[in-house]
């Protein structure tokens, strides 16, 4: 069964009536994307948020991220079932992770991005422990894996030697314990980013994914936009900025091992979820040659999702902040003026140019016409 394809549908569904009859409000969100730090044990080369990991404002800031009870607060006022994404920064840093996966999985599926290397034997086991029994149910649904690159090349990319091996230890542990266990979730993905570091091993990597027995393959789109000053939030990013290329990108290579990987998935065990979810190949190669056609795409996330930053800042996407909760409620700020206003312009756009590559990023109507490589 494909979960993801599922859950984007329900999620894109949800969010379009009040797309198309709502005057820029919408219902109450079906996820919330928590940024719970910008603390990191890795300096990932490609990391939008590399510019503020250095930066000495960010240990200043610490003991301004949102409190346990914070964040739990605004969890609770997330529809029923809806999806929890605990991501960062590296999560795990949080001392109080385990409390906030475990309020978060009483009413909600939780997924939680990682780089794996915090991810021991004892984490890995609570979260099989609050797998949840189905799709539809509460629970860790899943957790994402960063893994760059294969051996050093990974270790390079993100500056920590010896990081490749421990983190395939954890995985193996993860997938053992869940097989030990019974369960289907939480899922486990191996993820990465698509960058000329790594585009000649991609095939490579799906087999290792195979290999490892995780659930699901997903590389991913590089996007080119850096974010926002998180720290200071000033820098919103212009509706019509032009996202920044990736450095001297093969795009032959990346063919090459599309079609590679397209006849793996053909018997594979491992589901391949190259995001943007639904992206053609030939849009993903389009990505890298800068010529994608953002005239078929649109976005129907802010109608369905937010985000929050570990100080509080609101979001309707990655580079557009509302409010903060700490000076006004979240549901004030879900359908404040300045969020009705950003979706009713979005949806008079259908998408800004600025967000070629982003995730939530969706065809309207048909495909574009560069065709799939079979």
């Amino acid at each position: 069964m494909n979960y993801s394809k599922l859950y984007n549908f329900a999620v894109e569904s949800y969010a379009k009536l009040p797309y198309h009859f709502g005057g820029g409000r919408a219902f109450r969100p079906l996820s919330l994307f928590v940024e719970l730090t910008y603390r990191c044990n890795f300096r990932c080369n490609m990391c939008q948020f590399l510019n503020i990991l250095d930066d000495p404002r960010l240990n200043e800031k610490k003991g301004e991220e949102l409190a346990t009870d914070e964040i739990n607060r605004v969890v609770d006022q997330i529809s029923g079932l809806g999806l929890i994404v605990f991501t960062g920064g590296e999560p795990l840093l949080r001392k109080d992770i385990m409390e906030l996966v475990r309020h978060a999985a009483r009413r909600h599926k939780v997924y939680m991005v990682t780089n794996g290397i915090l991810l021991k034997e004892d984490v890995a086991d609570e979260f099989v422990r609050l797998g949840g029994g189905t799709l539809f149910s509460h629970g860790m649904a899943s957790v994402g894996i960063s893994l760059e690159a294969l051996g050093p090349r990974h270790d390079e990319i993100v500056q920590v030697p010896g990081s490749f091996e421990k983190i395939m230890g954890n995985v193996r542990h993860f997938v053992a314990a869940k097989k030990r266990a019974g369960k289907t979730f939480p899922l486990v993905w191996l993820k990465c980013v698509i960058t000329s570091h790594n585009v000649a091993m991609l095939d490579d990597m799906y087999a290792l994914a195979e290999e490892a027995g995780v659930d699901m393959f997903n590389p991913i789109t590089y996007y080119g936009i850096p974010a926002t000053d998180r720290l200071a939030m000033t820098g919103e990013i212009a509706p019509d900025a032009s996202p920044v290329p990736a450095d001297n990108f093969d795009t032959a290579e990346l063919r090459r091992q599309l079609e590679k990987m397209r006849q793996r998935e053909k018997t594979s065990k491992v589901q391949l979820r190259i995001t943007p979810p639904g992206l053609t190949d030939g849009d993903v190669l389009a990505v890298y040659e800068r010529r994608l056609d953002m005239g078929n795409k649109a976005c129907y996330t802010p109608w369905s999702s937010a985000a929050l930053s570990a100080y509080g800042d609101v979001f309707p996407c990655s580079n557009y902040t509302v409010g903060n909760i700490r000076q006004t409620p979240f549901m004030e700020l879900w359908n404040n003026g300045k969020m009705t206003g950003f979706r009713r312009e979005l949806k008079k756009r259908k998408i800004f140019k600025s967000c070629a590559a982003c995730c939530s990023m969706v065809y309207e109507g048909q495909p574009s016409s560069y065709p799939l490589i079979d």
